[in-house]
């Protein structure tokens, strides 16, 4: 079940097995401020599952985890199947569950989120756990680099394994969600990173020569080489990504001739035979980083794509230095990052490029100013923000996502300029669920209402909102736009921020709902049919609230993972009637499929389906 269903129990206290946060592998210490937080786990048939783990995982999706001091919580069901954890306010969460051994078999729940402190939610076991052993051959050629370490990994953000070989070599797989395996270094750093599967192979070294020069032709000495061994992705529970994580490993520094000769686990020779993803970063001090490699079956070379590799070195050349981004934060604590995410471009031909997510850092200085100086010349867009020092009560500014190469003009700075503070804007947020009541737990949705060609999945930011259903936040004067979406109800609205107009109240609307309902030819009920997502059409417009409302389309359609016809053969849909988007959908069973149709919403309405009218 989806995030925000209110339990029609009381739900008593459990003691939490563990208050364990992942910054970095450590556990810390005793977080302050937390708030009771409720769950309940049942099997498919609605029964409560006694002793089942509850893992909760925090953070803020729109920073790098490696940043930030994960929150990870695991409680235990009691005897109705209810846990209790105590969350820290502020950050978005996300759950799974996963039942006790039973027959030899193991269920657990998809993960959902993202929810705040304070929310109350349901997790169905429905799956069985396929306890599944991995076996890994390959490792040998790579000893001479010291013993090797083994990892399984969830999503980003979440949690690592570190993984032991059994007697017979193989390892025993922890399951869902952790579906990464990564090979890393004694130094930590990720050697390998797939998707698991029960049989893997790391490939061999494969040595690739390349050369850095820059935009003149002149070798460029000690350019710092790395390798983007894989991209640990985020999860998109409710419809969107937020920021992964790229697995670095760096191979050395060009000599004095500009060259570097590195080794790579590819298959064969990357640069005659490869089409396997391989792409290296050359990075000289004071340059943007260069990319070139292999790129979803295509050859870059310094950042754009080529015909194929010419000669028998991958050519780097590094642009002189662009202009610093440079920026200024007077309230900003010592020890913040400031932490920039840019949409940069490999290049395809003439004006056409791929978007590549990456994330630059910068330390904030004393008087609160910073720069980027590796930042390339080109972006597709980009958004600031401030990571505030551990322990530290500074609530950073929001700042909106900008198109182009720059930063808000606010926090803007010359060389040798005194650093002025920008005039903020005190948000007091309040979301009204369509019962009256204040939308507790939720995690709404916050945009510029001017994205200036900005895509919306860069511009969102998620925010959790407290046990009063509120949020207090700080931004630059402006238009902005809000939405939710909970259990019962959506919303959205645009508001003009100002000195004088700093209070937002979203009163949420009903989810419409359409009910289907499933026979075979003998007129008899079909039970555990699925719903099936089939397309929508889409009406575009320039009202920047539309975009926003299409993503609470997406969003609601999300949760429909969870559904399935009951014992007598109905299933409701609920949805968001945005009247620019047709929804179609279609229902699945063993055996058969409905044809497509359309979601109605306004009155309860109901589609008998013969089992033997559906596509076989």
């Amino acid at each position: 079940m989806s995030v925000g269903r209110l339990l029609p129990v009381l739900i008593a206290l459990l003691l939490a097995r563990g208050l364990v946060g992942q910054g970095g592998g450590e556990i810390v210490g005793q977080r302050q401020g937390l708030r009771p937080t409720f769950g309940r786990v049942v099997d498919k048939a609605g029964a409560p599952i006694v002793d089942a783990v509850v893992t909760m995982v925090g953070a803020s999706p729109h920073l790098l985890p490696s940043l930030q001091d994960i929150h990870v919580v695991e409680v235990a069901t009691d005897k109705r199947g209810r846990a209790m954890a105590r969350l820290e306010p502020g950050l978005c969460y996300l759950a799974w569950a996963k039942g006790r051994v039973a027959s030899g078999e193991r269920v657990y729940s998809e993960a959902i989120g993202y929810f705040s402190a304070g929310a109350m939610f349901e997790l169905v076991c429905k799956q069985p756990d396929d306890r599944m052993t991995v076996t890994l051959t390959g490792a040998e050629p790579w000893r001479h680099l010291g013993p090797l370490r083994y990892f399984a990994m969830t999503r980003n953000p979440g949690m690592a394994v570190e993984l032991t070989r059994d007697q017979d070599g193989a390892f025993a797989w922890p399951g869902y969600p952790y579906v990464f395996f990564e090979v890393r270094l004694p130094d930590d750093q990720a050697l390998w990173h797939c998707r698991v599967e029960s049989q893997l192979h790391l490939p061999p070294p494969q040595t690739v020569k390349l050369r850095a020069v820059d935009s003149a032709g002149k070798p460029l000495a000690g350019a710092e080489v790395q390798h983007r061994v894989g991209l640990l992705s985020s999860w998109r529970l409710d419809g969107s990504r937020s920021v992964g994580q790229d697995r670095m490993r760096r191979l050395g520094v060009t000599d004095a001739e500009g060259r570097c000769a590195v080794e790579v686990p590819y298959p064969s020779d990357p640069l005659r035979e490869g089409v396997d993803n391989l792409l290296l970063f050359v990075k000289a001090a004071g340059r943007p980083a260069v990319a070139g490699g292999r790129w979803h079956r295509a050859c870059y070379q310094s950042d754009r794509k080529v015909p194929a590799f010419k000669g028998d070195e991958l050519l780097f050349t590094c642009g002189d230095a662009g202009e610093v981004m440079r920026g200024a934060l007077a309230e900003a604590p010592a020890g913040t990052v400031a932490h920039l995410t840019a949409v940069c471009k490999l290049f395809l031909q003439r004006n056409s490029y791929l978007h590549d997510a990456r994330v630059f850092t910068a330390e904030v200085a004393a008087d609160g100013s910073f720069a980027f100086d590796d930042v390339p010349a080109e972006l597709h867009s980009s958004r600031l923000a401030f990571v505030p020092p551990p322990g530290s009560r500074w609530q950073p500014p929001v700042l909106a996502a900008l198109r182009g190469r720059q930063l808000p003009n606010e926090v803007q700075r010359r060389e040798g300029e005194e650093v002025v503070a920008p005039e903020l804007v005190s948000l007091e947020l309040s979301v009204i669920d369509p019962g009256g009541g204040p939308a507790r737990g939720a995690v709404v949705l916050l945009s510029s209402a001017d994205q200036r060609g900005v895509l919306l999945r860069d511009s969102l930011l998620r925010v959790p909102l407290d046990e009063r259903g509120s949020a207090r936040l700080r931004l630059l004067s402006g238009r902005w736009a809000v939405a939710a979406i909970t259990e019962g109800g959506y919303g959205g609205q645009v508001f003009e921020l100002t000195q004088r107009n700093h209070s937002v109240r979203l009163d949420l609307v009903p989810l419409a709902s359409m009910t289907v309902v499933c026979r075979d030819a003998a007129g008899k009920p079909i039970a555990g049919a699925r719903v099936r997502k089939r397309g929508t059409i889409t009406r575009g417009t320039n009202n920047p609230l539309d975009a926003i409302l299409e993503s609470l389309v997406a969003r609601a359609s999300t949760r429909w993972r969870f559904l399935a016809t009951d014992r007598e053969g109905m299933v409701k849909i609920p949805f968001v009637p945005f009247q620019n988007v047709e929804q179609r959908v279609e229902i699945s069973w063993i055996g058969g499929k409905s044809d497509r149709f359309t979601l109605r919403g306004g009155e309860e309405m109901v589609l008998e389906i013969a089992g033997d009218g559906g596509r076989r």
